[in-house]
């Protein structure tokens, strides 16, 4: 961002090791957390999502119905609070134990719906800088099939688009 010249976007991350969005995880999950850690906090103009691997992981089917509207809710207190609303795709997971052919469908599901014009002001498609179909480009998997190495987050910081904050 720097590079770019914006110096007047700080980042604020609070992301949850083993998060998720709907209910379970190793923390708080996002729906009882995300008006202290975004709608809440001072200065905010955007709040960014990238959430659902682990809710599609470890879920059954539907899921993904149910991701879309907790999104659809957090947008909308988002919007009241006047900010701008990014939303993220879930990465691939392909060769990990969430995988399974309709784990892929309910993220490919979701990933089409944060895609959609109309639902976050702006959407940026994670899975396209780092996956191959359902896996992980292997120049960007940590190895364990479901989280980016550095290099997959450093693909993702770079194709990020920055006009966003502009």
């Amino acid at each position: 961002m720097q590079k770019e010249g914006i110096t007047n976007v700080g980042v604020g991350n609070q992301a949850a090791g083993g998060n998720a969005v709907l209910s379970g995880g190793l923390g708080p999950y996002l729906l009882s957390r995300y008006q202290r850690d975004g709608i809440q906090q001072q200065g905010v103009k955007y709040v960014m999502i990238f959430e659902g691997v682990n809710d599609i992981g470890s879920g059954s089917g539907g899921v993904g119905n149910s991701l879309i509207s907790a999104y659809k809710q957090i947008i909308a207190d988002c919007k009241k609070a006047g900010y701008i609303t990014i939303g993220a795709t879930i990465t691939p997971f392909g060769g990990n134990s969430y995988s399974s052919s309709s784990h892929e469908s309910e993220r490919q599901t979701v990933n089409k719906w944060i895609m959609t014009a109309g639902n976050f002001d702006h959407a940026v498609d994670f899975s396209s800088f780092i996956g191959s179909g359902s896996s992980l480009q292997s120049k960007y998997d940590s190895g364990d099939h479901l989280h980016p190495s550095v290099a997959g987050y450093q693909e993702i910081a770079n194709q990020f688009p920055l006009d966003i904050f502009k």
